[in-house]
Formats: C-alpha cells, structure tokens, sequence
C-alpha cells in the first residue's frame, strides 16, 4: 500500500576501491526501508556516481557529481580503503572534495575508515595521502572505524537514526492529487516517397502530410478544433478537414491532413475543445 513519507538522499562518496563496502551501505539503507520507512514515514534513498550520475559535457567530472549528487544528498556517508583516490582541482581527491562541500553546506557527513588488513598490491603513495587526510579530519570531528562491510553497514544504519532525530523534518504533508484534463499538442508529420522525373532521375517527395493531435493527458478532449496561424513571413499550411471536430480520448490521436508550400516555416496551432461544460483552449508553435 502507498504511503506518504520524507525521501532523504543518502550520497554514498568514496574511491573506487570501496565496491564491497559501497554495496554494504546501500543494502543497509534498503534495510532499513523495508523495516522502518512506513513507520517513521522516511524513506531513504541510496545515491552513487556510477548509478545516478549523468554524463554530462561542460565542466569537471566532479563538477557534474557535486552539482548532481553533492548538492542534491541530505546525508553523506564517505568511505575509504586504502586508496585517497585521485585529486581534482578543489582538494586532495573527489571524495575529499565531497566532503567538504557537504560539510560547508551544513549536511550530516559520517566518514568511515578501514581497519581490514591492507591488500598485498598496495599503492603505498595512495595509503599516505590517505593517512595524511585521515589525520586533517581528525581535529574536525569523530571519525568512523570498521571492521568489514557488514559492520560499515551495521554503523551506517545507527548514524542514520542519529540523524533522523536531528533533522526536525516535521510532519509529512499528504501531496495532493493533481486536476484530471486533456493535454493535447500538435506535431507535424509526414512521409516521403520515390518519385521519377523526366531525365529518369529518382528523388524523394513529400506526401501525406498531416497535424497529428495528441491526447497525453487523462481525460477525454471533447469537439476538438484546430487553426493554423502564420506566423512573420511564413505561410499556413492549407488545412483539409478542419471542420470535423472529433474527440480525442486520453492517449490517442487525430490525424488533420495538410499541404504544406514550400518553404513554410512557423506557425501557430490554436487548438479548442471541452472537458465537460469548460472550454479549453491552447497555443503552440510548430515548425513545418
């Protein structure tokens, strides 16, 4: 059954060697939903780079990752291994970077370190850097020590409930159902067939244009009517059929024929029709 609740986005920040640990603290948190989300209506939601982040041109990787994930988290659960990981041009790495823009916004962060034996290859200049960071932290705040991945998990989920309480998220406000209508808009549609001129030379033409109406919303829209509007120096496409004023359901179409001139360009669609007793109307631009 649906229930209301508090979707809090728990960021999961750590270097790549960290996958164990990574999916321990999400199947925590999935654990704590199963258990506790209807009751304490909060629903905590699991985020990581490799999963929620969107490829995105125009600035650093980590750019992208504090403006997507960073900013967006309400508690930020940072883990490392072994490894620092590799520097970006705010901090010592990524995750180093995470932390700090977390923790300047004011956002609960919990950073845990490792106390499992280290893996025999080692980077020993990636384990420096890392002790060197872990000791910057130290004056700053209790760090976090586990032993495996199901212990990271067992304190993750108790930090979790430590910030639940600190939070003050309030009472959760029901959201209200949106008003049923009709959404309709236009496209312009067409297909293209051979066609052989007098040389014997072979090129596409333009037939069976037409304005296609769609029906995105959940209502029927009743005695549709359609008008095509010029729009500076482009010409109207010369409408057949515009008189038919059909009712288009929810998710359906209707498909109005047209010829096009050369050359046509925007135009304004004017579409009008009922839902019930009210008239609704709406203006959309379009290319054809």
């Amino acid at each position: 059954m649906a229930f209301d609740a508090h979707v809090l986005r728990v960021l999961i920040a750590s270097p790549g060697d960290t996958t164990e640990e990574r999916d321990a603290v999400e199947r925590s948190l999935h654990g704590w939903n199963a258990s506790r989300a209807e009751r304490e209506q909060v629903l905590l939601l699991p985020a990581r780079w490799e999963t929620d982040a969107v490829p995105r041109l125009g600035g650093s990787g980590q750019s992208v990752i504090n403006e997507q994930l960073v900013d967006r988290a309400d508690i930020i659960i940072a883990l490392f291994d072994s490894r620092l990981g590799q520097a970006t041009e705010e901090a010592v790495s990524g995750t180093a970077e995470e932390i700090k823009r977390a923790h300047e916004a004011g956002k609960p962060v919990h950073v845990y370190f490792s106390e499992e034996p280290l893996p025999r290859n080692v980077d020993e200049k990636q384990l420096t850097a890392l002790r060197r960071f872990q000791a910057s932290l130290e004056s700053q705040g209790l760090l976090g020590r586990y032993a495996n991945p199901e212990d990271l998990g067992f304190q993750v989920r108790n930090a979790v409930e430590h910030d639940l309480e600190h939070l003050s998220l309030g009472a959760v406000v029901p959201r209200r159902p949106a008003e049923e209508h009709a959404i309709l808009r236009a496209t312009y549609e067409f297909e293209r067939e051979p066609e052989t001129d007098r040389q014997g030379r072979t090129r596409l033409k333009t037939r069976r244009e037409r304005i296609r109406i769609t029906n995105h919303g959940s209502v029927t829209a009743e005695k549709v009517t359609i008008a095509l509007e010029s729009l500076g120096d482009s010409n109207a496409p010369i409408l057949h059929g515009a008189e038919v004023q059909p009712d288009i359901i929810a998710t359906s179409y209707y498909d109005y024929p047209v010829i096009t001139y050369a050359g046509s360009g925007s135009v304004n669609v004017v579409l009008t029709w009922h839902e019930g007793d009210a008239e609704q109307t709406v203006t959309q631009a379009l290319v054809v």
